[in-house]
């Protein structure tokens, strides 16, 4: 599937422009086959994310002026804001409105895959990119994004249903489970709570860390002026006048009519149909409710993780919302 999709992105490039992707696909395959925990400097990067792409990211890589980078931890909104972005910038019908719908996992994540991605993303028919990341703060060149002209979006999500999320995800991974993969991320959601708990869901933060840490890491960006913090509650609550503040932030002009319409369009449940045709990991969207966790998660962990987070966010004004107001 991951070959074929690529294969319809090659169809927007002149045939004499197209890279090789041979290397590119096997890199893809074999995170699936041998998932190993890596590291770039301090940070730790299971599962998926190659540490040479990253340093590559951080030390080479020239992004666009009006590139747009929706960064966020696994499972905490970061499809469903790039679909947004989608819907604001792209013209309905256009043709980067057409091919950007299949741009879905590792395609435009930076740490994933090797420089040949690169390649292709510079190769395609678009004048503004909408590029994603799972990397904390501290994981990317900032500066040099500052200066390009870069705008970024960070998704901020509780800590109790992008839990319950990612271990749905995981479940359905196709990896190879035996050894230290077994033990960080078991089958069990007893168990995969008690990992978390215990710091062993280090994505791309120091080993030890978690989900908290990676939030903190770009707490301290949250006044930069091309750094937008989004909750993904706020998403759910009101889409309309969330939607109406990316616009602003990326610089795109809609009336009230057209976020009106785009909010339908992006709401999750449409969003969740249209990526589930492109998703490489089958069922990878789960029921994207607020206050879903009630239903999975033991009181006792429930509790365990309000005082992880009154411990780790209490010089924040960072605030969790873990019931629906709707």
């Amino acid at each position: 599937m991951l070959k074929v999709s690529f294969e319809k992105l090659f169809s927007y490039i002149p045939e004499q422009d197209r890279p090789d992707i041979k290397p590119l696909l096997k890199s893809f395959r074999d995170e699936v086959v041998n998932p190993q925990i890596k590291c770039w400097r301090d940070y730790q990067m299971p599962l998926m994310g190659n540490p040479k792409l990253v340093d590559f990211a951080y030390n080479e890589w020239q992004p666009w002026k009006n590139d747009v980078i929706v960064a966020a931890f696994p499972k905490t909104g970061t499809t469903w804001l790039r679909d947004v972005c989608r819907y604001l910038i792209y013209e309905h019908g256009s043709q980067a409105f057409e091919f950007t719908k299949d741009l879905s996992g590792p395609h435009i994540y930076l740490e994933w895959g090797t420089e040949t991605k690169y390649k292709i993303l510079e190769k395609l028919p678009w004048k503004r990119r909408v590029l994603g990341t799972h990397m904390s703060a501290g994981m990317l060149n900032l500066n040099r994004l500052r200066t390009c002209g870069v705008k970024i979006i960070y998704v901020i999500r509780n800590p109790k249903d992008q839990l319950v999320s990612f271990f749905n995800m995981l479940k359905n991974t196709p990896m190879r489970r035996d050894g230290i993969i077994n033990e960080v991320y078991p089958r069990s959601l007893k168990q995969f709570t008690a990992s978390y708990l215990q710091g062993k869901h280090s994505w791309f933060v120091k080993k030890g860390e978690g989900y908290l840490d990676h939030v903190l890491s770009w707490y301290p960006h949250r006044f930069d002026d091309n750094v937008m913090l989004v909750y993904y509650e706020d998403m759910k609550q009101n889409p309309q006048k969330e939607i109406s503040k990316l616009a602003a932030f990326l610089g795109v002009k809609v009336t009230d009519e057209e976020v009106l319409k785009i909010a339908k369009q992006t709401s999750f449940a449409a969003t969740k149909q249209r990526m589930d045709e492109v998703a490489l990991i089958p069922n990878f969207y789960n029921k994207g409710n607020v206050g879903n966790w009630k239903e999975h998660l033991t009181d006792e962990h429930s509790d365990k993780i309000d005082k992880m987070v009154e411990k780790k966010m209490a010089h924040t004004d960072i605030k969790f919302t873990y019931v629906s107001k709707l």
